[in-house]
């Protein structure tokens, strides 16, 4: 996975304490591993509204499974509002419309201030995740996943 991913997460680990939204333990820059929300196998893509920061044994025990949606849904909605607010708040204009592009496009978010905005944000990620999650279930994923 792109080191520009990877990079863009330490950066908000560096700038406050964040934990694991599965196992709950405190993540750092040295002990992560990135965790497709939706399995790469169905989503097919590595873009960063669908990529979050985790302990790597989690990541290895979540496999291709779809989390529990009313266990880790909203806390993975929180995770990534941090990471846009801390990244926004770290970055250069420039640098940071570069990093939101896919939260934009595929989002459906116009105006990049709105990613800020968590009721927002949550509305665009249910919009847009929620029926992903049921088509990979339709498609055969195993959901409801739990650490």
């Amino acid at each position: 996975m792109s080191k520009v991913r990877q990079n863009y997460w330490k950066l908000v680990l560096e700038e406050t304490e964040t934990r694991c939204i599965y196992s709950n333990l405190v993540l750092t820059t040295d002990n992560i591993s990135l965790d497709h929300y939706l399995p790469w196998s169905f989503v097919a893509h590595d873009l960063l509204w669908n990529l979050i920061p985790i302990i790597p044994s989690v990541n290895s025990s979540k496999s291709n499974n779809i989390p529990s949606v009313d266990k880790y849904f909203h806390k993975f909605i929180e995770l990534q509002h941090l990471g846009l607010t801390v990244s926004k708040n770290k970055m250069t204009d420039q640098e940071w419309n570069k990093y939101i592009e896919s939260y934009i496009a595929d989002l459906k978010i116009t105006d990049r201030n709105n990613l800020l905005d968590y009721k927002i944000l949550t509305i665009a990620y249910s919009n847009t995740v929620l029926p992903l999650v049921s088509l990979a279930i339709n498609q055969g994923f195993s959901g409801n996943w739990y650490y």
